[in-house]
């Protein structure tokens, strides 16, 4: 007996849920009482990586940015049926990278590269907030001070936006509004994080910024830091001594050997061969190797008691330098640079490796992708590695990696300066790195040619998705009951791998069979839709 793949449709509006032995079963739209989830081909491929191409001509067209965020929120998430997915009640979190930022008065749009961009957050959480969802927070440490004046408080009030100011107190002073997270770290024991951040009913949805910094490129890992309590957060602050530095009341939280710890870390790391992890401290306590051990270390402590519903960077424009104003242009300062792309994914290190590859840079060079590995936390290194997928009006493309444009973003990441070395303050990280050597990870494929219907789109047409063992000409049937076909799909050329169909010619309930076939081979599934 076949394996069948069941569809339930609503009668009012169209498909509805999947149903069956080995599925899970989404919901379906439109009901007053029902839920929300991601699109399920998102959801199914945590392992895949999507980018979304947007068209924005200029970075202060706030009504374009906007309308891309809206849209691609609108085709990401998906509603469902009471019961399926999340409900409507689920706390919906935002980490966006809104980090200290001044006005230059000289050019006061010189400096907006430096956060993610405010009409990408205001379109995006609206889109989501269409599908149903009635409680939004905003939360981030950051220089709280600069909000009303970068306009992030206005814009929080007028979509009513829980935003508020919780990193500049102590633990002591906040009672409920501070979550503490058990760790077995290296540096921390507990954590504190701004409530209701790591509350259990909630979904978070984390905004990176698409530009430089000095762990690299400021990322979906790294933006998380961002939603921890006053104290718990500064994990770039420099390698010292807390037990010196912070009131005694804050040492409970860390490893009493943290410092021991990383120092033996480090040293196996820069025996290991990690890249530039050898690297000397320019300033102490900051710069360098160890610096940059502590700094990870500390930053995946808090990670590993962090699930995220979504991990996303925001790189309608891209930004150089130092991640604030300071860059390797004219006068020293950075620059903002049109890039046009959203990368998104389940996986915070899939999308993080794919975008330091899409600014220009080799994600082997950099050590957090190593350590992730070694911690457990992800199980690939190679961007060649990771399946990457065009995102275009809710469609899900396979593509080659090579096809995409690359922006480069100079940057003041570990720069060598061991063993007579003496690299630009700002530099690519852009050396070879030999992939084959550090194979350590399992690479996401399936090989075995399959069909399977996974659930509904934005539009309530029904996703499948084929897998494709060898590169050829594939074709996908849909029959009727009485053997006819009744929609066909003819890809030319398709890669190997698995990629997402979009049957939009459903019109009535019933059994249908659906074949996908190859060069010399093919496979076939049995989906009941029902009103």
């Amino acid at each position: 007996m076949k394996r069948r793949d069941f569809i339930r449709v609503s009668s009012a509006a169209g498909v509805a849920g999947l149903v069956g032995r080995g599925f899970e079963s989404f919901s379906a739209p439109f009901e007053a009482d029902g839920g929300f989830d991601l699109h399920p081909f998102i959801k199914t491929h945590p392992e895949a990586v999507f980018i979304n191409l947007t068209s924005v001509k200029e970075k202060t067209d706030s009504k374009a940015k906007y309308d891309a965020a809206f849209k691609l929120a609108s085709e990401m998430f998906v509603k469902t049926k009471k019961g399926k997915g999340y409900p409507l009640s689920t706390k919906i979190t935002c980490k966006p990278n809104w980090t200290a930022s001044r006005i230059d008065k000289k050019d006061p749009t010189a400096n907006m590269g430096i956060t993610t961009d405010i009409d990408f957050i205001e379109g995006y959480l609206n889109g989501v907030k269409a599908k149903g969802l009635r409680e939004f927070y905003l939360r981030e440490c950051a220089a709280p001070s600069s909000w009303v004046v970068n306009g992030y408080t206005p814009m929080a009030e007028r979509n009513n936006f829980d935003l508020k100011n919780l990193s500049t107190k102590d633990f002591w002073e906040l009672g409920d509004e501070i979550i503490f997270k058990k760790i077995d770290g290296v540096v921390f024991k507990q954590a504190g994080y701004m409530a209701p951040m790591n509350a259990p009913d909630t979904f978070l949805i984390n905004i990176a910024k698409f530009k430089t910094h000095q762990m690299g490129i400021t990322g979906t890992i790294k933006n998380l830091q961002g939603i921890t309590g006053k104290k718990f957060h500064q994990f770039c602050g420099g390698h010292y001594d807390i037990f010196k530095s912070y009131d005694s009341r804050y040492h409970q939280f860390f490893q009493p050997d943290y410092l021991a710890r990383v120092a033996e870390l480090h040293k196996k790391h820069v025996e290991m061969g990690i890249p530039r992890w050898d690297t000397t401290m320019d300033r102490p306590p900051y710069g360098g190797g160890l610096w940059m051990e502590q700094w990870v270390q500390r930053m995946l402590d808090s990670y590993s008691v962090t699930p995220t519903g979504i991990n996303i960077v925001e790189g309608i424009y891209g930004r150089d330098g130092d991640g604030f104003a300071g860059g390797p242009h004219e006068g020293g300062k950075a620059m903002d640079i049109m890039s046009n792309n959203i990368i998104f994914g389940k996986d915070p290190f899939r999308v993080d490796i794919i975008t330091h590859w899409l600014a220009g840079h080799e994600p082997g060079n950099f050590g957090l992708f190593h350590i992730g590995i070694e911690r457990g936390f992800s199980d690939v290194l190679d961007p060649n590695d990771i399946p990457v997928y065009l995102w275009e009006n809710g469609k899900a493309k396979k593509i080659k990696l090579e096809s995409l444009k690359r922006t480069p973003l100079i940057t003041l990441y570990l720069r060598r300066n061991a063993n007579g070395e003496n690299e630009d303050r700002y530099h690519m990280v852009d050396e070879p790195f030999d992939y084959n050597a550090w194979k350590g990870g399992k690479i996401a494929r399936t090989e075995a040619p399959s069909v399977k219907a996974l659930g509904t789109d934005s539009n309530d047409k029904v996703v499948m998705e084929v897998t494709v063992p060898e590169k050829g000409n594939v074709y996908v049937d849909v029959l009727n009951k009485d053997g006819e076909i009744i929609w066909k799909l003819y890809a030319d050329d398709l890669e190997p791998g698995v990629h997402q169909v979009v049957w939009d010619g459903f019109s009535s309930p019933g059994l249908y069979t659906t074949y996908v076939k190859g060069m010399g081979w093919d496979a076939e599934s049995e989906m009941v839709i029902y009103t």
